[in-house]
């Protein structure tokens, strides 16, 4: 990417210059804003030690106008992290399943206590209702295609799926993207493809709990 930052690949790495940035940053926002916590990373990773997560945490104490989320593939990790330190209360949590042995990750997210748990379905690789998907204590769940040139085609009915447990089960469903392969089999880009479902756009949002 030319990036200094990703200059190792995809060797775990940890930028404690990224958060004395975004302290610096945060000060200056007079609106609250959200923010994606390592978008090209997994802050539950093995690698990642105990120290920088507390330092992770701290920086997003001390920015209460901006609204985090934690996207992890280790679910019990952070589960096991959680059980022991406080979500603040700008930290949304949640876990990646798109696919059905993804979906135990969903018992340690549900154990965890905090103001938003969610989860995102993105690329969506299968019927993971069928598979058995169960939304309890679940506030927010993201679906969305595969992108990229050897991308795999979600079916327009696992997607309805999800919609239809989401909404039974009081979950905000959020549809992102179709992805590059169309749901008539052909590959456009991603944004070509758009990010309809039947028609009609769904972006919704979870209300965060103050109790929790």
């Amino acid at each position: 990417m030319g990036i200094l930052k990703y200059s190792q690949g995809f060797t775990p790495a940890m930028h404690p210059d990224v958060i004395t940035k975004q302290l610096k940053d945060a000060a200056n926002k007079r609106k609250t804003t959200s923010c994606f916590l390592v978008s090209m990373g997994d802050l539950f990773h093995s690698a990642v030690t105990d120290s920088f997560i507390d330092d992770v945490m701290a920086m997003v104490e001390q920015t209460p106008k901006v609204v985090y989320q934690v996207l992890t593939k280790r679910a019990e990790r952070m589960e096991l992290y959680f059980s022991t330190h406080k979500v603040p209360a700008n930290l949304w949590v949640g876990v990646t399943c798109g696919h059905p042995q993804s979906l135990p990750r969903i018992e340690n997210l549900r154990r965890i206590a905090a103001p938003v748990r969610f989860i995102s379905a993105e690329p969506l690789l299968d019927d993971i209702v069928a598979a058995g998907l169960n939304l309890d204590g679940v506030d927010w769940i993201i679906v969305g295609g595969e992108s990229g040139k050897c991308a795999r085609q979600m079916q327009e009915s696992w997607a309805l799926s999800v919609k239809q447990l989401a909404d039974a089960s009081g979950t905000a469903f959020f549809f992102k993207q179709v992805g590059s392969v169309g749901f008539d089999g052909k590959r456009r880009s991603a944004k070509a493809n758009g990010d309809l479902l039947q028609g009609k756009q769904y972006h919704n949002y979870p209300t965060p709990r103050i109790n929790y």
